[in-house]
């Protein structure tokens, strides 16, 4: 009797909650996609230039491999520093590992005067071995080891700390050594969302800065914070003007004096390079209506056939985000502070310094299969994400669509549903640009071992 009625009223409940989302769902449903429809052929023609010195890789090392590009990473530093030294003075970058780890990216970075931004003690000791003379040490739970680390490299490297017990820690740590460090400490507002794992909330940076004092070898003398995934660079404009507030209204000009940086972060979109299926998630990883539909329709046994083969991913140009972020620091924090700023690239840069590179080892109806699989990327990226696929050894100007998938036993093992060819044969090379962010950090030895990388002469 008493089951039944809890039964009962839990089936209420579920109705109720059907009804209340029906509404959400329909809105959903009616939702476009914030993308234009287009292509990527300006990819595939930087392919198409650079297809012998691929096929030279080819001829001496066999496939699956990635190719590290130095042209076009190079191309994409100028392309980000540029406006931004042009618009704040001053101004320095601090490239995220986290995207890319890669020795001969690192290098390169190193080279062209960035330092680099770190989130553990692995990639603090990366970036030691790359030469870079500048690192910042931030993220979330950093252990005693690694703190230890950080300060047998305190010399080159500012510690980011991310909550009032990671400052008692290393607080601590200085009063017993007596050794002196500089340090910041990462901050979230109201404009973070998810991203309030990260960092303080805002409204504590007073009385963090007021419990700093109790460890006089630590230099607290920073903020940062960062938001990722922008299209646009309204979120920065809003949390600089949010930090200003909280600034002017909370803080004495003594403490104001004391913050010599501000570091505004990553989270900057490269435009034009990628795409995503009409069912694919929407930034920042929102449910699209074309996903409810497909859903939907597999659930009953259909198959959706959507008018669009894929969107495109645009994003607004780095000299837009430069302009915008100097206005409001000029509206907003130089009347308040006399800081350095710092900002922290890591996908609009690494996105294009590496391309895979995979052969046909197989054909059959409709699909073709390669020796590269998914483990390349870490994940089953090519059912959501679309990038251009380009056979070397039969190119074409025209894209077909046929599934080209990886050898793996997983049948999301998927590089995409199209790609720029003639025809293909077994042995056939194919190259999918543009896989520098997070591609290689991700790749995993899921049944296959991660491959070498080879730098494009």
């Amino acid at each position: 009797m008493i089951i039944g009625l809890l039964f009962a009223q839990e089936k209420s409940m579920f109705v109720k909650n059907i009804q209340k989302s029906r509404k959400n769902v329909a809105k959903l449903l009616a939702t476009v996609p914030d993308a234009p429809t287009g292509d990527l052929r300006h990819l595939v023609e930087m392919v198409r230039r650079k297809s012998a010195a691929i096929k030279k890789i080819v001829a001496t090392h066999p496939t699956p491999f990635y190719v590290f590009d130095r042209a076009t990473t190079e191309e994409a530093i100028k392309k980000f520093t540029i406006p931004f030294k042009k618009h704040i003075k001053g101004i320095k970058f601090y490239f995220a590992v986290k995207t890319n780890y890669h020795p001969l990216l690192l290098k390169t970075v190193v080279d062209h005067g960035m330092g680099l931004d770190v989130s553990s003690a692995r990639e603090l000791l990366l970036g030691v071995s790359s030469g870079a003379q500048e690192l910042l040490f931030s993220g979330p739970g950093k252990n005693e080891q690694e703190l230890m680390v950080f300060l047998k490299h305190r010399k080159r490297s500012t510690l980011i700390i991310d909550s009032f017990d990671e400052l008692d820690r290393i607080g601590q740590i200085t009063n017993t050594q007596k050794i002196m460090v500089r340090a910041g400490v990462r901050f979230f507002s109201s404009f973070h969302g998810e991203w309030s794992k990260f960092g303080i909330p805002l409204d504590d940076i007073k009385s963090f800065w007021q419990r700093a004092q109790r460890y006089p070898f630590l230099n607290l003398e920073g903020l940062q914070f960062h938001i990722s995934l922008n299209r646009t660079p309204k979120r920065y404009v809003d949390i600089i003007k949010e930090l200003s507030v909280y600034l002017k209204s909370n803080c004495s000009a003594i403490m104001r004096k004391q913050i010599r940086f501000i570091d505004f972060g990553g989270g900057y979109y490269p435009d034009n390079v990628e795409g995503f299926y009409p069912w694919a998630e929407r930034y920042p990883w929102m449910l699209s209506g074309g996903y409810l539909m497909k859903v939907a329709d597999e659930g009953v046994g259909e198959h959706t056939q959507f008018g669009d083969k894929y969107f495109i991913t645009r994003a607004d140009a780095p000299e837009v985000f430069a302009k915008s972020i100097a206005g409001a620091i000029r509206t907003h924090l130089e009347p308040l502070v006399n800081s350095q700023y710092y900002c922290e690239p890591g996908r609009i840069i690494a996105h294009s310094a590496m391309h895979i590179v995979t052969s046909v080892v197989d054909r059959k109806p409709g699909m073709v299969i390669t020796d590269g699989g998914n483990n390349l990327v870490g994940w089953e990226a090519g059912n959501q994400f679309y990038y251009p696929i380009v056979n070397i050894t039969h190119p074409s100007k025209k894209e077909i669509p046929i599934r080209v998938y990886g050898s793996l036993c997983n049948p999301k093992d998927l590089w995409g549903y199209y790609s720029y060819s003639k025809k293909f044969d077994q042995g056939d090379v194919l190259v999918i640009p543009f896989q520098g962010a997070y591609r290689y950090t991700l790749a995993q030895n899921f049944i296959r071992s991660v491959p070498p990388v080879y730098p494009l002469e």
